[in-house]
C-alpha cells in the first residue's frame, strides 16, 4: 500500500468527460443500496408477507450480488468496463421497477436477482477501473457519492411513505432516477478505455507488457485458489467481510437497537438511524482530504480506531440523546475510509493484472457479509433476547477487522521494503 499518487488519473486515462461518468456510475450504486431495510414494514404488508420474509429477498439480492462480482471481470474483460457498468445500471432499473409493480411477493424475489447481480457488475466494474487509475484521495470521495446516494435515496423513500404514498411510488420514482442515470451513463461510456499508459503501468510497479491492456493480461484465468494463495489475500477478504458486518448490520439493526435498547418511539428512531449515512457521507469527504497526505494503512487502521471508539460508546451508560445522536454518525464515519483505501491498494499488492478478479472476489465478501451478518445478529438477539447485544456483536466484527488489519499491514510493509 504504498503512497503512489497516478497523476494520470481517471480524465487523462479515457477520454474528456470520463470523470463524470465515473462519478454517476457511483451515484447509481448508491441509490437502490439502503431502500429495503427502510421499506420493508410497507412492503412486506403490501404484499402480505410476515417481517422476516425480507431474509429471502436479501439472501437473493446477496447471491446475485456475489455471482456478479465472481463473473464480473471476465464479463468487463469482454465487452470493457464501460458496457459493463451499462448493463449493471440496467439491471438495476429493471429490478426496482419491477419491485414497484409486484403484485405478490414471489415477484419481489424474481426480481432482487437482476437487483444483485446488477449491484455487483457495477461495483466490481468501477471500482477495478479506478483503482489503477486515482489516487486515493479521489476513490474516497467517489465512495463518498455513494454514501450520499445512499442517503438521498434512503431519505426519498421515507418522505414518499411518510407522505402517505404507496411504497410502490417510492421505488417507481427511484427507478425513474436511475433510469435517467443509465441514459447519461450509456451516453458517454463507450469511450470508456481500458488501456494503461505506460506511465501508469510503471506507477503500479508493472512491466507494461501487452500494451499495459488489462484485458489482454486477463486472458490468463486466476482462479480463486491462485488468487488466495497470494500473500494477504484473505486477510484482506477478511477485513472487508468484518467491516461490511459492522456497517450493514447498523444500517439493518440501529432503528430496531434504539427503539428497544434505547427507549426511542420508533418515528425518532427512524431518523436517528438516518444519522449513520449522515457520518458515512462525512466520514467519506473528510478521509479524502486526509488521504491526500496519509497511506492506505493508516486510513483502515483509522477507521477502526474509530469504529472501537463508537462501539464503546454505545456501551457507556450516558445520560440525554447524546449517545443515541453520536454512536451512529462515528460508526459511518469509521466505515467511510475502509474500503476505498483496500480499492486503491488492491492494484499495489496484488498487480494491475489481478486487480479486477480480486475486486471480484472482495465484492463476493461484501456480499455474503450483507446477508449473513445482520442475519445472524437476528439469532444472537434471539438468544441473548436483549437488543443490548448490539454494541458487543459490532465489537467482535471490529476485532476481526483490526486482527485481519494487521497482516495487510505486514505485507505492505514488505512490498514497500522490495521484499
Amino acid at each position: 500500500m504504498a503512497h503512489e499518487q497516478i497523476h494520470g488519473d481517471i480524465v487523462r486515462a479515457g477520454t474528456p468527460g470520463v470523470s463524470l461518468q465515473v462519478i454517476l456510475g457511483f451515484l447509481a450504486i448508491g441509490l437502490p443500496e439502503a431502500l429495503l431495510g427502510a421499506s420493508w414494514p410497507a412492503m412486506g404488508a403490501g404484499v402480505h408477507a410476515p417481517l422476516v420474509a425480507v431474509v429471502g429477498i436479501a439472501a437473493v439480492l446477496a447471491a446475485g450480488s456475489a455471482a456478479a462480482a465472481i463473473t464480473a471481470e471476465p464479463v468487463a474483460r469482454r465487452f470493457g468496463s464501460g458496457r459493463t457498468v451499462d448493463m449493471g445500471v440496467a439491471l438495476t432499473v429493471l429490478a426496482l421497477l419491477g419491485f414497484s409493480f409486484a403484485p405478490h411477493y414471489w415477484v419481489l424475489l424474481i426480481f432482487a436477482l437482476p437487483y444483485g447481480i446488477g449491484s455487483g457488475m457495477l461495483v466490481v466494474a468501477l471500482n477495478a477501473y479506478v483503482a489503477v487509475r486515482s489516487a486515493n484521495a479521489r476513490i474516497t470521495w467517489l465512495h463518498a457519492t455513494t454514501a450520499f446516494s445512499a442517503l438521498v435515496g434512503h431519505t426519498v423513500l421515507g418522505w414518499i411513505i411518510a407522505d402517505g404514498a404507496d411504497w410502490r411510488w417510492a421505488y417507481r420514482t427511484i427507478g425513474l432516477v436511475q433510469l435517467a442515470l443509465a441514459v447519461v451513463l450509456a451516453a458517454g461510456t463507450r469511450r470508456w478505455r481500458d488501456h494503461l499508459t505506460a506511465a501508469q503501468m510503471a506507477q503500479l510497479g508493472e512491466t507494461p507488457y501487452a500494451q499495459g491492456d488489462w484485458r489482454h493480461d486477463m486472458r490468463r484465468p486466476h482462479v480463486v485458489r491462485t488468487l488466495m494463495a497470494m500473500p494477504a489475500a484473505v486477510a484482506v477478504i477478511v477485513l472487508m467481510f468484518a467491516t461490511t458486518s459492522v456497517e450493514q448490520t447498523t444500517m439493518l439493526w440501529a432503528s430496531s437497537y434504539m427503539v428497544h435498547a434505547g427507549g426511542m418511539s420508533i418515528h425518532t428512531a427512524g431518523v436517528y438511524a438516518n444519522l449513520f449515512f449522515v457520518g458515512l457521507v462525512a466520514g467519506s469527504v473528510v478521509a479524502g482530504v486526509v488521504a491526500l497526505k496519509v497511506r492506505d494503512v493508516w486510513m483502515v487502521v483509522g477507521g477502526i480506531a474509530v469504529l472501537l471508539g463508537a462501539v464503546v460508546l454505545m456501551v457507556v451508560p450516558m445520560a440525554g440523546l447524546w449517545r443515541a445522536l453520536t454512536a451512529p454518525v462515528l460508526l459511518g464515519v469509521g466505515c467511510a475510509p475502509i474500503a476505498p483505501a483496500v480499492v486503491h491498494a488492491t492494484p499495489r499488492l496484488f498487480g494491475a493484472a489481478r486487480t479486477p478478479a480480486m475486486i471480484g472476489m472482495q465484492t463476493a465478501a461484501v456480499s455474503l457479509a450483507t446477508l449473513v451478518s445482520p442475519v445472524l445478529f437476528a439469532g444472537v438477539e434471539r438468544v441473548s433476547g436483549s437488543m443490548h447485544a448490539l454494541p458487543w456483536y459490532l465489537l467482535g466484527f471490529t476485532v476481526i477487522a483490526l486482527a485481519a488489519y494487521a497482516r495487510v499491514a505486514r505485507v505492505a510493509r514488505l512490498h514497500a521494503r522490495g521484499e
